[in-house]
């Protein structure tokens, strides 16, 4: 680098560090500017090549915005302006390309490049009517950019509301739906336990007509027959509601004791076997039809009750369902010996 280069460079460094370093604006006359010039190690002669440079910043500039080529008419006047910090025209076109490059990019720091150089402008002369201009045109160009900063900011929290508040609705949706799903499931898993229930009742209120069928023809199988009425009594004692289908113990319980009065009865049809009249009977005859229905309706309602709690469970225990705290059921279980039904064939 040339030594008029490098003292040119000083020279503007330390003119900016003078400018830049004070508070309030520095202004400049050329008696000013030169001194800091030769201070700063330039010749005369360099320092009046530096102002000639300048003057053709300055007109280059100049027809760069008058051709609109904003973008090169800002670089090259602020260049003029740099080199010229004391010309009031090199620092109102400044302020003018920022103010221009401004409105086309909508950008923010070619305004505040462009006020910077309005107030440059306004501080060497203060009635400057082009700068005054341009300072109320920037003043409304800001006060639209903070209305539709303030418009966007608004629409974007009505959007993020509304995205959020869509997704609430989705959700919320979607958990009532999921709710309702299992709602209908448990309510099948109870039909159908009633159903159960249905059909254990039914052979229980069958059972003191064939005890009484069976006492009059068969009057010494009193031990056979206290045998059912027992078992019916302790079977029919066990209620089990839907409260009580995840309770395993239960469930048990219950069908322990129906299995008990199956296989009692199993025992009474074996003994009423050996009596020719007591089958002959259209008494016995009838309720060995019912009985028989019964016992098939009962391992029917048994399986579909299965099938209900099978259903439920695969969806309580899936997620997201089992989050939503319904409990599994238990399946009810018997011993497939006794959960035949009793022979009721009386025909040799």
């Amino acid at each position: 680098m040339a030594q008029s280069d490098q003292a040119l460079e000083s020279y503007l460094k330390k003119l900016m560090d003078i400018q830049y370093g004070n508070r309030e604006e520095q202004q400049f006359t050329q008696e000013d500017l030169k001194n800091i010039a030769l201070e700063a190690g330039l010749t005369e002669s360099a320092w009046q090549k530096s102002q000639q440079k300048a003057q053709q910043h300055l007109q280059r500039g100049t027809a760069y915005l008058n051709a609109q080529n904003y973008d090169d008419a800002a670089n090259e006047l602020e260049n003029a302006a740099s080199l010229m910090p004391h010309d009031t025209e090199a620092n109102y076109l400044a302020a003018k390309a920022f103010l221009f490059r401004g409105n086309h990019y909508n950008r923010t720091t070619d305004y505040d490049r462009s006020e910077y150089y309005i107030n440059r402008t306004l501080g060497i002369a203060p009635a400057h009517p082009g700068a005054m201009q341009l300072k109320t045109e920037l003043n409304n160009k800001r006060r639209v950019l903070s209305n539709e900063t303030e418009r966007k900011s608004r629409s974007n929290k009505f959007t993020k509301w509304g995205i959020i508040g869509g997704l609430a609705i989705v959700f919320i949706a979607g958990y009532f739906n999921i709710y309702n799903s299992m709602v209908g499931l448990e309510e099948k898993v109870n039909s159908a336990w009633a159903q159960v229930e249905n059909q254990y009742q039914r052979r229980a209120d069958l059972i003191p007509n064939l005890v009484k069928t069976v006492e009059g023809a068969a009057n010494y199988e009193r031990e056979t027959l206290n045998e059912v009425v027992n078992a019916r009594a302790a079977a029919t004692s066990i209620q089990v509601d839907v409260d009580d289908l995840g309770d395993a113990a239960k469930l048990a319980e219950y069908a322990q004791a129906q299995e008990q009065l199956g296989g009692s009865l199993n025992r009474l049809i074996a003994v009423a076997e050996q009596y020719p009249d007591l089958r002959a009977t259209e008494n016995f005859r009838d309720l060995q039809n019912q009985l028989e229905g019964t016992e098939n309706r009962i391992s029917t309602e048994r399986r579909r009750f299965n099938e209900s709690v099978q259903n439920y469970n695969a969806k309580a225990r899936r997620f997201p369902n089992n989050l939503l705290g319904f409990d599994t059921k238990e399946y009810f279980s018997t011993d497939p010996a006794n959960a035949l039904p009793p022979s009721v064939n009386f025909n040799e």
